[in-house]
């Protein structure tokens, strides 16, 4: 693996093996600065553009193709080991399907990394928690039968009702976790976040996406770092112009007076086309 350091002031509180640490360089997050919430993260891959998925051609949505990196997936694979649980949206779940048509299940795939997060941290299986407000997943999909992961649904009042009907359809009652925070189909993502750290224990939450979940987030201050692989390649607009191809960052909008920044933690590449941005959320500065 061709993974190199660059740059770190990262926190050293993880016991890490020796040849991870050699691999990446010290790794550790913060205190919680607010204890109401987990500390939660990002990770994305995105081109020199911006871009994050060349959303509308088929198959072609996955994170894995922008990137093609092996470096990018031994990273994905380091972060899922490190944190309590991880989230990714609806849309991105029903946009990465694979061959089969069943999606995947979004574990930790280097088994060296699985045993570690398991047997070193104490972490046990991934938590992998679906964010729908409508409820319009389809419980067939890899994740929810996957013994590499324990898939929840975090929801709202509408769509637990929809999915409570799907899981008896299905005979699934003792097999679905659902967390219902909101009314209607809007999910309440500060109450969620809220629910997760002091109901569920989750200290640490990394969001997978997609782009307008993050953006979500973004907009409530809920992001403390980013982690971005940047692909030295240009995506560009989308060959069908009713469906836009997007961005790593949703579609937040800022002014220069409130513009979030973030101050650089870390910088690894791997040559010559990709370079890993660990980034800390900072917000707006003063100039």
């Amino acid at each position: 693996m061709d993974l190199q350091l660059c740059y770190t002031v990262s926190e050293d509180t993880f016991p890490l093996p020796q040849h991870f640490r050699a691999r990446y360089g010290p790794f550790g997050f913060p205190a919680l600065a607010d204890a109401r919430r987990p500390y939660i993260s990002s990770n994305f891959v995105m081109g020199l553009d911006g871009r994050a998925s060349f959303r509308e051609l088929e198959d072609r949505a996955d994170g894995n193709i922008v990137s093609r990196s092996r470096e990018d997936r031994w990273l994905m694979d380091f972060l899922r080991a490190h944190h309590d649980a991880q989230l990714i949206g609806a849309s991105t779940l029903r946009e990465e399907l694979n061959p089969e048509g069943k999606g995947w299940d979004y574990g930790i795939n280097d088994e060296e990394l699985r045993i570690y997060r398991q047997d070193t941290l104490g972490l046990g299986r991934q938590k992998v928690l679906v964010l729908s407000g409508s409820g319009n997943i389809d419980l067939t999909l890899r994740i929810f039968s996957s013994p590499r992961v324990e898939a929840w649904i975090i929801t709202a009042r509408e769509g637990e009702k929809n999915l409570l009907s799907q899981i008896e359809r299905l005979g699934r009652e003792e097999t679905t976790k659902i967390l219902s925070v909101g009314e209607g189909t809007r999910v309440d993502l500060v109450t969620a976040t809220q629910l997760l750290r002091q109901e569920h224990g989750i200290r640490t939450l990394l969001c997978e996406g997609g782009p307008n979940l993050y953006g979500e987030f973004l907009k409530n201050q809920l992001i403390d770092e980013d982690f971005r692989t940047m692909s030295l390649q240009v995506l560009g607009q989308s060959t069908k112009p009713e469906i836009e191809r997007p961005t790593a960052y949703g579609f937040v909008s800022y002014t220069p007076g409130t513009a979030p920044w973030f101050r650089l933690i870390s910088l690894h590449y791997a040559l010559p086309y990709h370079a890993f941005f660990r980034l800390r959320y900072e917000g707006p500065r003063t100039f």
